[in-house]
């Protein structure tokens, strides 16, 4: 049978790891060897440990030495921060992913948010499948900005990053790039496992939409008896989170809240009836069946999860990402979004949304579009594909 290579560069956490992992888990029950080359050793252990024959660190970033100073405007701004624009340094990580190649032999790679493994891929003439949302697998056009920011210079970065990488390239006698969507997108098979609503660079034609699993496993959900309107969070520390917890107590909101690496002092601040705070992971599926409003960073599957269960979301998002994701979701009508520093703005905005009829319309005309959605269909299709490159 074959060797698959997964191959997970940039980014952090399980959200990169989780919606790939019965399709790994299926191919690993097809007879195929699988090696992990993930950015996050102990995280990839913790989800794909039980079935991968191997799992080693990923050649990535070390030194971060080198910082915009502005915002990232598009695809090539995000390569510059993770190091790609460092010619030296990238060598070395192209040298290194080929080095793994060399070692593990890999009949097919497939690739999360790992732009140094697409080029080795190339490079080696190794066929590629390019899963993600549609923050990590970007359009296919030129050049690739993101949303809210105009062309400017962004075609003079990516010619800049494409002539290194064509160097790469073409020393391994690959075949070059035209344009640099091609690392992206011009490979043996490409999954957006996102839904058009959310696609954080805007819907798009020729890819196929996998849609994101809601988790059923996890606590199932004890609200506040205090309080009204039910309103989970699932937040990180922001600027404005003790405007936030101030808004649900004067509003006397019911507030279900999964604090992430939240301050305990802010916690006990803001203690009341109404506020009921969990450390265990919650039934999401449960989570969507009570809930009146879903607040977020700007997280993609908690968006996806509000979605398909038909529930408003706000976000505060953190970074681009994010913000992208929170964008879609507003521009969509599902939900709305605002700058982690507005504090004020949040009372009137909560009693907004809680009582807007027209959002509420919109929520659930979109989880009936998807009513019949079951994520283990996109998984059978994507295995039976990916089996058929083999």
């Amino acid at each position: 049978m074959a060797t698959i290579l997964f191959c997970w560069e940039m980014g952090e956490g399980m959200g990169h790891l989780m919606p790939v992992r019965k399709v790994l888990k299926a191919l690993v029950e097809q007879g195929h060897d699988l090696v992990v080359a993930a950015v996050e050793v102990h995280t990839a252990r913790r989800v794909l440990g039980s079935f991968s024959k191997s799992i080693v660190q990923a050649p990535s970033q070390v030194d971060k030495r080198y910082p915009l100073g502005r915002p990232a405007e598009g695809v090539a701004d995000l390569l510059s921060l993770n190091g790609f624009a460092d010619n030296a340094s990238l060598k070395g990580r192209h040298h290194a992913w080929c080095q793994l190649a060399t070692l593990f032999k890999p009949d097919l790679v497939i690739t999360e948010h790992s732009p140094g493994a697409l080029l080795m891929a190339r490079a080696l003439r190794i066929p590629v499948v390019h899963v993600g949302t549609g923050f990590t697998l970007p359009p296919e056009q030129f050049p690739m900005c993101f949303p809210g920011f105009a062309v400017g210079d962004n075609g003079k970065r990516e010619q800049r990053h494409l002539d290194v990488f064509n160097k790469l390239i073409g020393s391994s006698g690959g075949q070059p790039l035209n344009h640099l969507h091609e690392l992206f997108n011009s490979v043996a098979g490409r999954y957006l496992l996102s839904f058009a609503e959310l696609d954080h660079l805007g819907p798009r034609d020729g890819v196929p939409y996998m849609g994101v699993e809601v988790p059923e496993d996890g606590e199932r959900p004890v609200w506040p008896d205090a309080g009204q309107h039910q309103v989970f969070a699932y937040l990180k520390p922001f600027a404005a989170l003790e405007g936030f917890l101030t808004a649900v107590n004067a509003l006397k909101l019911s507030l279900l809240l999964v604090p992430d690496r939240i301050d305990p002092a802010i916690l006990r601040r803001h203690k009341s009836s109404n506020i009921r705070v969990v450390e265990g992971r919650q039934s999401m599926k449960s989570v969507t069946r009570d809930a009146d409003l879903i607040v977020c960073n700007g997280n993609h599957g908690t968006a996806a999860a509000a979605m398909l269960g038909g529930v408003p979301s706000l976000s505060f998002p953190l970074h681009q990402e994010q913000e992208a994701c929170a964008r879609r979701v507003a521009s969509s009508s599902l939900g709305a979004m605002l700058p982690v520093k507005d504090g004020k703005a949040i009372p009137p905005l909560l009693e907004t949304m809680l009582r807007s009829r027209a959002m509420q319309e919109s929520c659930g005309k979109a989880a009936s579009r998807y009513q019949g959605f079951d994520y283990q269909d996109s998984v059978n299709r994507m295995v039976r594909e990916i089996g058929a490159l083999l």
